[in-house]
Order: structure tokens, then sequence, then C-alpha cells
């Protein structure tokens, strides 16, 4: 996985699928799976514009069976914007969670478990 000195647009579905999204949810999603004690793999922030978002990064194949509503999978065909390792804290495009190791990502089933709950918390439909 490509991590430089200066920002990459890299292509998903080569190293790795990105789910992305919106940056209050991304959070509360960290927050449950470091509470339950596990690794929460690779995740970028983007605090730029009006709707920061984050992205956690899946093994290649996480996109194409994805389907969480207020989500967006990437896999292949799309391109995610990198930062630059040294870059961990904002503002603007930021590592959430650098990564440990080039295999280093989020488990789809456990991420996808914790946007459910972490959307449902901020809809207050729990």
């Amino acid at each position: 996985m490509p991590i430089g000195n200066e920002p990459e647009l890299c292509p998903a579905g080569t190293w790795w699928d990105a789910i992305r999204a919106p940056e209050h949810v991304g959070r509360r999603a960290v927050e449950l799976i470091e509470e339950q004690g596990l690794p929460v793999g690779s995740a970028i922030l983007d605090e730029g514009g009006r709707e920061p978002r984050m992205y956690f990064l899946t093994p290649v194949g996480t996109a194409a069976r994805w389907g969480e509503p207020g989500t967006v999978a990437l896999g292949l065909s799309c391109h995610v914007l990198v930062p630059p390792a040294k870059h961990t804290s904002g503002p603007g495009l930021y590592w959430h969670r650098l990564p440990t190791s080039p295999r280093a990502l989020a488990a789809p089933d456990l991420l996808h478990r914790v946007l459910i709950k972490a959307r449902r918390e901020r809809e207050g439909t729990l």
C-alpha cells in the first residue's frame, strides 16, 4: 500500500477496497470497535469540505458485496486520496488509524455491524 511523503490518489480494488462513511458515524464506529478490544484497521479521515468523511480500508472484494445505507463502497474503478504517512492528525486529510502493516485492514463484518449501530445511535432508532 503506498504511503509516501505526499498525498497519493490510489486505485481501490488493488491493495484494498474502502468504505466511506460520514465523519460522525465513522468516529463512533471506531469507538465501538475499540470498546470491544478489537483492531480498527486502517482509517483515513478527511475533515475538509462541507461533509467530512471517514474511509475504512477493507479487503479487496468488500465493495462488491457491501450494501449499508449511508455509506459508499469504493472498489474497482474508484480512487481514494491517501494521506502521507506523517499526517496522523488534522486539519484536513490524515490517517485516523495509520496502517501498522500492509494487511492492517478493517474486518468487513465487524465494520458493517458497528456502522449500523453508529448510524442508528445518531438517528435515535436503536
